[in-house]
């Protein structure tokens, strides 16, 4: 039954489709026409489609490339997506910079308290886990031997009000007490508590490589008009070692180093020497030390 009428009406439709109709507007005064226009139901439907297509068209464009878009529920006020996207771009640079800050303070810890941190495997071996704390406990045990003896030596051998040594003991904390230098050169002049010159200066060209003494982290890098480029490294056993008037920085803060890493060049000459210079320093609990006597000769 529905079929059927649906059928009627497509018969109907299509007999009317072209069928033509004149639209006339005529004046009520002198009953004349002011105009006529010519339709079918085929031309209503074309023009009526082209008018809906150009106005959704016009639509789209002023919620597009207007203000108005701000009236339209949904659509975000340009200012503050603009706002937004700079807080995600902010947000994200935080998170970055507290990881890697979060890096460095754990290794500045774990190198201030000589910890040392294993990196386990996925299946641990119980047996190996428990002979290395025996094996840690019986180094530790040797070590302290070694220390008592060492420093009964010191006291009848070392004078200790120049204050500018220390325990052999406490020396023995590192894998070994004897650094090379830091860089190749002529030690131009020597550490001397009473001049405070609480370092060496070693001589040499710009540029010659410049080198970490001993394992640690870089925990300070600066810049002074008098000494140049600074670098500072955190070594365990709360010693740190200083580094002036440098030029090029191979190294940033944060970074941890190896021993004999490079991490900077030789700078340019200064008002206090002729030839470019390297001026190095050995700090221990806050007391500076003579390189001199820690250097393998």
């Amino acid at each position: 039954m529905n079929f059927q009428k649906l059928k009627l009406f497509w018969k109907k439709l299509r007999q009317y489709w072209t069928l033509p109709f004149r639209l006339i507007i005529r004046n009520e005064t002198n009953l004349h026409d002011s105009f006529s226009f010519k339709l079918s139901p085929r031309r209503i439907f074309v023009i009526g489609t082209l008018f809906s297509i150009l106005i959704i068209t016009l639509t789209a464009i002023l919620i597009a490339f207007t203000p108005l878009r701000v009236y339209v529920p949904g659509y975000t006020n340009p200012i503050e997506y603009k706002l937004y996207r700079q807080m995600l771009t902010r947000i994200d640079s935080i998170e970055k910079i507290n990881a890697i800050h979060k890096v460095y303070l754990d290794n500045f810890y774990n190198l201030l308290n000589d910890i040392v941190v294993f990196e386990e495997m996925d299946a641990p071996n119980e047996g190996t886990k428990e002979k290395r704390i025996k094996d840690k406990e019986k180094s530790e045990q040797s070590l302290k031997q070694v220390n008592d003896a060492a420093d009964q030596l010191l006291i009848e051998i070392t004078d200790r009000t120049a204050k500018t040594y220390i325990p052999l003991s406490q020396h023995t904390t590192y894998p070994t007490f004897a650094f090379t230098m830091p860089a190749l050169g002529k030690i131009s002049k020597q550490f001397s508590i009473q001049d405070k010159h609480y370092g060496i200066d070693i001589e040499n060209e710009k540029g010659t490589l410049i080198t970490a003494i001993a394992d640690g982290v870089i925990i300070g890098v600066d810049d002074s008009e008098k000494e140049g480029n600074i670098l500072i490294i955190q070594h365990g056993g709360n010693m740190v070692s200083l580094y002036k008037n440098l030029g090029l920085l191979l190294k940033n803060r944060g970074d941890k180093v190896k021993s004999g890493d490079p991490i900077a060049t030789m700078g340019d000459q200064s008002k206090e020497s002729q030839r470019p210079f390297l001026h190095f320093e050995i700090w221990y609990n806050g007391m500076p030390l003579n390189p001199v006597e820690y250097f393998v000769q």
